[in-house]
């Protein structure tokens, strides 16, 4: 099952110097959670010899004319790199997790070596990134950054790794290497997720607030990405009105961001306003991320498009353990929570994904399963990872609250 962010991983921004991960999180590992009892789906096959099964995009004729140059002369890398490049650019934007495998096919006569070129290094990282392989995606940024100390995005890549990992000094060194390399307002936005797990959250949004003058005449990749930045920081001091003005300006750049789409409709879902998050996204269930919150808008409304909206998003989960594809726990703990009420699994699910990764969304959902399932130990990592963080986030706090209060 794959989504966006990260799963992601997170929020991808695109800068002058390159295509950035902000983990979220998109992805593919293999982890048997626990508890989890999913029907693989049936194979299917077309009735007739004729009959669509899938539409795929039409690649353009300069892509076709740049395949049939490397396969002319199959060790320009540099060709490789540009093509692989366009796969990620691609995958990224539609979701499609065929794209990171013909990036990987593209990059195949390199893909093997522990001293791969250097552009191969970070592309190579950033589709372990992608699938959730985070060791070897910080191998290779690790080996990237020893020959190119002044790579930006290896830089940038580094520390959202090491931030979804738990590794906070080492994703601070990054964010500091950035600093030297980029922008005050790409440097703050890099930190931004550390200081509000550090318990930050107040004084980042004032810095980041403060370079808001200066995004005006960035990238637009850069804006989006710090205006994505400010609303996450917004969500943990609680504040949802702010929250929602910096996603709307951030779409107001980029009205098809998948990740700005999904925080915003998250917002609208926990501020009671479910019919609001379910437009924002009608039309766009192809990403499963945008499937998963308009199926959770429409369960909370009891709509008639419901029932279809949870069969869809079963059909998906099914299809991802059949491919022994288990990134999106994350996803697949929130269905489990809010569609099926099924908190106990819920919990195990959302307990299997913050052994993976460690971001505030993660927190909370693994407090709010738990709490729903009545069973505070299954949020005991969360609560040890607070008390070491001293991380302040409002929503996170009144759920651990209500945990410690339970008999």
């Amino acid at each position: 099952m794959h989504a966006s962010t990260r799963d992601h991983r997170r929020k991808l921004a695109v800068l002058g110097l390159g295509a950035v991960g902000l983990a979220a999180a998109l992805t593919a590992a293999a982890l048997a959670a626990p508890s989890r009892v999913a029907a693989a789906a049936p194979t299917y096959r077309p009735s007739a010899p004729h009959r669509a099964v899938a539409a795929v995009p039409r690649r353009s004729a300069s892509d076709l004319a740049a395949r049939r140059a490397l396969a002319a002369a199959p060790d320009r890398v540099e060709l490789a790199v540009e093509l692989a490049r366009a796969d990620i650019a691609r995958y990224r934007a539609g979701s499609d997790p065929r794209f990171l495998g013909r990036a990987q096919a593209t990059l195949a006569p390199w893909w093997p070596l522990a001293e791969a070129p250097a552009d191969v290094l970070l592309l190579r990282a950033t589709i372990a990134q992608a699938l959730h392989q985070f060791a070897d995606a910080r191998a290779d940024l690790d080996r990237l950054i020893a020959v190119r100390p002044a790579d930006t995005q290896a830089h940038l890549t580094r520390a959202v790794v090491a931030t979804v990992t738990a590794d906070y000094a080492a994703a601070r060194a990054s964010c500091r290497a950035v600093a030297a390399l980029a922008s005050p307002l790409v440097a703050a936005t890099c930190e931004a997720p550390l200081d509000a797990i550090a318990g930050d959250a107040d004084a980042a949004y004032a810095r980041l607030t403060q370079l808001a003058p200066a995004a005006r005449g960035a990238h637009p990749g850069v804006r989006t990405w710090a205006l994505t930045a400010l609303a996450e920081l917004a969500i943990a001091r609680g504040d949802a009105d702010a929250s929602t003005d910096h996603l709307r300006a951030a779409l107001a750049i980029d009205a098809s961001d998948g990740y700005a789409l999904d925080l915003l409709a998250d917002v609208l879902l926990a501020a009671g306003r479910p019919a609001e998050a379910s437009r924002l996204l009608a039309g766009r269930e192809q990403v499963d991320a945008h499937l998963l919150r308009r199926a959770i808008a429409e369960h909370a409304m009891g709509t008639p498009e419901a029932p279809r909206l949870a069969a869809a998003m079963r059909d998906r989960i099914a299809a991802a353990a059949e491919r022994g594809d288990r990134v999106h726990l994350r996803e697949e703990a929130r269905f489990a929570l809010a569609v099926e009420r099924a908190p106990a699994r819920a919990a195990a699910l959302a307990r299997a994904n913050w052994a993976v990764q460690k971001e505030l969304a993660d927190a909370r959902l693994l407090a709010e399963a738990a709490l729903a399932a009545r069973d505070p130990e299954a949020a005991a990592p969360v609560v040890a990872w607070a008390r070491a963080t001293g991380v302040r986030d409002v929503e996170l706090a009144g759920r651990l609250a209500k945990l410690g209060g339970l008999p």
